[in-house]
């Protein structure tokens, strides 16, 4: 599956998807932070679903992401189409807020998450 293909009622929760994968892994303690705060209820799609969202993340750019610190053009362009998808500014809020928790849910925050 690739996140080019997304439904765009989907396009909040890949964004978050994408976050979460960034590092080249989906970490358990970011699961357990999104279930507490309702992310997947709060975003339209059921927890399997942004498993599977994450899954791609990580087949599609994830992997890439985390490999250098700076970010390549093919991936920019990807994360750039996938960023203007979330239009309404409050979703684009809410994003924000829910991968600040996904992010530090370790307690600390990696290089390849900044």
């Amino acid at each position: 599956m690739s996140l080019r293909n997304v439904h765009q009622d989907e396009a909040a929760a890949s964004v978050l998807a994408l976050i979460v994968a960034a590092n080249g892994r989906i970490d358990p303690r970011e699961l357990q932070t999104l279930d507490e705060l309702r992310a997947f209820d709060r975003l339209g799609v059921r927890r399997d679903r942004f498993l599977e969202l994450a899954r791609a993340c990580l087949d599609d750019v994830g992997s890439t992401l985390c490999e250098c610190s700076w970010l390549r053009a093919p991936d920019a362009t990807h994360i750039d189409a996938m960023l203007v998808r979330v239009d309404d500014p409050a979703c684009r809020m809410l994003i924000c807020g829910l991968a600040e928790a996904a992010i530090t849910a370790d307690g600390c925050i990696s290089m390849d998450e900044a």
